[in-house]
């Protein structure tokens, strides 16, 4: 369980090394009413860990007495429980002694959702691209099934120990229950989801199921998977079909593989916020220890700035601003550089506690009516209704949409030569005329901003009153849940993008430091040449250093020029800084500068030097060397996704940019980055 005296990185790490070990373990989970937490639920519902059920006593003889208790209070004249001697929702005015009957009813009422046809409707359609898009994924259905088990088992809920073990058993042999993608309003719980869950135990009502392994794995009627596998039909006796389906299990799994996801992405953020402030040349003053452990010390802001100064740690591209530097004119960075750990901040904060809503949520009993065996009655209420989830995943939504906007405002900035310190045009890496770098990159980053900035906003304010006015307020959990998976989705590729762009950008800074060394070098014995009598050579070091200030300067305001032209920008203004350094000195000792020939003779010498620096960075350059803790994020991409730095010429870019970009979106989708995203953070 999470714990409220760590820190969210801690949580994060902690939580993915728990499912590391899940995954590598021998034995899953094991799964007793209490103690889930959200890493157990992972590993299950996606990586196919197998939870073992609880062998305790204890627990058996709770759910035993829970039965009992169901079974004899509602025999008789006069006995009263709701879905067991009464109708159920706005029809509890009814009444039946047929109390097994009543169950078959319940369940067969629920199916009743839209679904892939199990034969075509008209020749010659074909739906499957749609078929996929009517049903819950997988790993959120088996989610929701290890959630209902855990409920079941606390007792509360009349069902038998066989029930109980058909639901295992459903997830242990990974047969996993087609269900609607939409039909619920999580109220009364998720209904219709769990009664599909629930109907996939019998052999009276017709749902299918996943089963099957690898290529092999289809859709088969549930009756057919239950006789393959061995596992006995179910005939649901009092209550027990009703204390499946109520409950928050599908909306709540799905939350908690959100948040999981958004844990990440939280990460995420702060990692390429770092990269993005090395690619910018910005300063690590935005993470200043004052400026957030003393001034505003907010829990999340504090965290956020702490693990910035890790991840810049060593950097040579991150830079303190000194304003001699006449590169320097910027004197603070813009806003979604230096106001990044108060824009991620109380978004972890958010995180945390809604981990801890769900983690709670996950070892709750949430049917109704539920039974206090202490107390020794049965207790009609509303624990199904998933309000604390819903809200949990209105806020994850507004902190993803935070996250794309913070992403996507860098990548501008990268982009952008009057904002980019000297990058080129869309980070373009040959001659701008015919590299147009990531422009369309630009343009799909603002659809996916622009989509996911309208899926983020509130669900749970749009609820309509639903089965005879019974259900007059309805949280909408499972739908804001869905949703956030949406938006969830969009920053993940938002992200892709950003990230493919931040390792373009730092490449080409360290291409241009290795110019620079040129630069340098030739301005200087260029100058050594041109200016006769020779300059005494502290002087010529003062002059050399001055222009070589101003050649960087000039560089920067070039950078949409080809080659060959912009050198010959780049000189022109520096012929006349030459001379005035050299009228300063008129008084003393006169010197013939010929600054026709200087400047045409170096751009020439700078051009040559320039196309060479770049091939032969093309060849084997890497900018691993200028980075800090964020380099481990640089080499997973170049390294472990074999994504390179996309040169803008055909007979470099072999593979096509798209194949490299979702190489990057996939490792975020699977939790691949995930290794390279915690030791960016340090140990």
């Amino acid at each position: 369980m999470i714990s409220p005296t760590e820190t969210h990185l801690e949580s994060v790490r902690r939580c993915w090394q728990k499912i590391s070990d899940l995954r590598s373990g021998e034995q899953g989970p094991t799964v007793s009413g209490n103690g889930l937490d959200l890493p157990m639920l992972i590993g299950v519902a996606r990586y196919q860990v197998t939870p073992q059920l609880t062998n305790d006593e204890g627990v058996k003889r709770r759910v035993d007495y829970s039965v009992a208790y169901v079974v004899t209070n509602s025999e008789g004249p006069g006995a009263s429980i709701y879905g067991v001697n009464t109708g159920v929702g706005g029809s509890a005015v009814t009444r039946t002694t047929d109390r097994n009957q009543l169950q078959l009813v319940i369940l067969k009422n629920l199916c009743s959702g839209v679904l892939p046809l199990r034969t075509p409707l008209v020749t010659g359609y074909d739906p499957t691209f749609r078929d996929e898009s009517l049903i819950l994924p997988e790993s959120w259905v088996k989610g929701a099934m290890l959630l209902r088990v855990n409920s079941l088992l606390r007792g509360h809920s009349g069902c038998r120990w066989i029930l109980i073990e058909g639901l295992h058993q459903l997830l242990a042999r990974n047969l996993v229950p087609c269900v609607p993608l939409r039909q619920s309003i999580s109220a009364s719980g998720d209904l219709a989801p769990l009664g599909y869950i629930a109907a996939s135990l019998t052999d009276t009502v017709p749902v299918q199921v996943w089963s099957g392994t690898g290529p092999e794995r289809k859709r088969v009627p549930a009756v057919e998977a239950l006789r393959t596998h061995g596992i006995t039909p179910i005939t649901y006796g009092p209550k027990e079909a009703l204390a499946v389906v109520n409950g928050t299990g599908p909306s709540c799994a799905v939350a908690a593989l959100a948040l999981h996801d958004a844990n990440l992405l939280a990460l995420a953020s702060q990692v390429l916020t770092a990269l993005a402030i090395e690619a910018l040349n910005g300063t690590p003053e935005t993470y200043d220890s004052f400026i957030h452990d003393v001034a505003r010390p907010h829990p999340g802001q504090v965290e956020v700035a702490r693990n910035g100064r890790v991840l810049l740690a060593g950097s040579q591209l991150a830079r303190w601003h000194d304003e001699s530097n006449p590169e320097h004119t910027l004197r603070q960075d813009r806003y979604g550089l230096r106001t990044a750990p108060q824009w991620i901040g109380p978004q972890i904060e958010e995180l945390l506690h809604s981990w801890r809503t769900i983690e709670i949520e996950m070892n709750s009993t949430t049917d109704n009516p539920i039974i206090d065996l202490e107390g020794k009655r049965s207790v009609h209420g509303g624990n199904f209704q998933g309000t604390s989830v819903a809200l949990t995943m209105e806020k994850t939504r507004i902190g993803l949409q935070h996250f794309g906007k913070l992403a996507y405002t860098q990548f501008v900035e990268l982009g952008s030569p009057s904002m980019s310190r000297g990058l080129p045009p869309d980070l373009a890496a040959w001659e701008p005329s015919l590299d147009f770098g990531v422009k369309t990159i630009d343009v799909a980053t603002a659809a996916y901003l622009s989509e996911l900035s309208y899926v983020s906003n509130t669900v749970t304010n749009h609820v309509q009153a639903a089965e005879m006015h019974n259900q007059a307020v309805n949280s909408l959990a499972l739908i804001s849940a869905r949703y956030t998976f949406t938006a969830i989705q969009l920053v993940q590729m938002i992200f892709a993008n950003h990230l493919y762009s931040l390792c373009q950008a730092v490449d080409l800074r360290a291409m241009i430091a290795q110019f620079f060394v040129h630069l340098e070098a030739k301005i200087t014995t260029s100058l050594a040449s041109a200016i006769h009598p020779p300059l005494p050579p502290d002087v010529l070091a003062r002059l050399s250093n001055q222009i070589f200030g101003q050649a960087r300067v000039s560089f920067a305001k070039t950078a949409q020029l080809d080659s060959t032209p912009r050198f010959v920008e780049l000189v022109r203004p520096l012929v006349a800084d030459v001379l005035a350094f050299l009228d300063a000195r008129a008084s003393d000792t006169s010197h013939t500068f010929h600054g026709a020939q200087w400047r045409a003779e170096l751009a020439e010498a700078l051009a040559v030097s320039f196309r060479e620096t770049r091939l032969a960075y093309f060849e084997s350059g890497s900018a691993a060397a200028l980075l800090g803790n964020t380099v481990h994020v640089y080499k997973f991409v170049r390294e472990t996704l074999r994504v390179p730095m996309r040169k803008g010429l055909a007979s470099y870019d072999v593979e096509g940019v798209d194949e490299h970009i979702s190489r990057i979106y996939y490792s975020f989708e699977s939790g691949a980055i995930a290794d390279a995203l915690l030791a960016a953070m340090g140990s």
